[in-house]
């Protein structure tokens, strides 16, 4: 396998962040790449149009990935992502060609220095997760296009935030108040104000998981992984695991694109998309499945017409 050396990739990938940004549609970069760093690493760049952003992404290829075992790499990138959705807001996803990865969101041109530390952080990050799960992870480098330097005002942010909480019928928001809770039916979740006061995230709490166990929980761990994969070049909806092991989904968009016409046709793609994901869950766990053994006396007797 050809190889490239990590500066050479940070390169490419500046020149990509100032493509996606500066060009007009009919010359824009291709959508993803991604181009060896070693046998075992890639690292690459994707457009994401909804988003209105780019994604640095680090793989790393699954070794020892048994079936029989604990998805310890899966879960771990999970809740990486969660931890990090009000920072620089992490992606946890698997391909089955290239492996596990992280990736960082970008919302505007980066030079190649920052986007090398950064690759480097991916990189060690994704190593530390499969050799040593339950350490601390290292703070992420300062990048400067990542969603910590989209930099607002505070007490615009949070006259919006009053604004849409009164749009879901809640009551104004205490002055300083940063989020507001929601309930559809029974499907919690929060909408929070991200510290750079320009964007806003939504959470729901979709499945509780901390008795799923075996082949089961390793089922819904990659299904979310893969679901992640797809997202980055889609709409902004990320799946994870928080401290608690409920399974999470959360949403992200930046607040001046909120008008009172987007808004209610945003959030109710978050609820789809939150409760189409517990329907996946509860199907992978087998909730609810209607499941028959025969009697200790012998086989159960066939009906005609009925499956042997």
């Amino acid at each position: 396998m050809a190889h490239n050396s990590i500066s050479d990739i940070a390169q490419a990938a500046a020149e990509y962040t100032h493509a996606a940004f500066h060009s007009p549609v009919d010359g824009a970069p291709p959508a993803q790449w991604a181009v060896p760093l070693d046998d075992q690493h890639r690292l690459g760049m994707a457009a994401n149009p909804n988003d209105g952003s780019v994604v640095l992404s680090a793989w790393r290829r699954a070794f020892n990935d048994a079936p029989d075992t604990d998805d310890l790499l899966g879960e771990a990138l999970l809740r990486r992502g969660f931890e990090t959705r009000l920072g620089a807001g992490l992606i946890g996803g698997v391909t089955p060609e290239l492996g596990a990865s992280l990736s960082l969101p970008l919302y505007a041109p980066c030079d190649a220095q920052p986007l090398q530390d950064a690759a480097d952080a991916l990189l060690r990050e994704l190593d530390r997760v499969d050799g040593a799960a339950g350490d601390e992870p290292d703070a992420l480098p300062v990048v400067p296009a990542d969603a910590r330097a989209l930099l607002g005002d505070a007490q615009q942010a949070e006259r919006d935030l009053s604004r849409l909480a009164q749009s879901c019928g809640l009551d104004a928001l205490p002055a300083g108040s940063r989020h507001f809770d929601l309930l559809f039916d029974d499907l919690p979740g929060r909408v929070t104000l991200h510290p750079s006061n320009r964007l806003l995230v939504v959470d729901f709490f979709v499945y509780d998981a901390v008795a799923l166990q075996g082949s089961l929980r390793r089922a819904v761990i990659k299904s979310a992984l893969l679901i992640n994969q797809n997202a980055l070049r889609g709409h902004a909806f990320v799946v994870g695991l928080d401290s608690r092991d409920f399974v999470t989904t959360t949403g992200r968009i930046a607040l001046d694109r909120l008008d009172d016409d987007l808004w209610p046709r945003w959030l109710q793609y978050q609820v789809t998309q939150a409760l189409d994901t517990r329907g996946l869950v509860q199907s992978l766990s087998l909730e609810n499945a209607d499941i028959s053994f025969g009697g200790a006396g012998g086989a159960a007797t066939i009906a005609p017409g009925e499956l042997a």
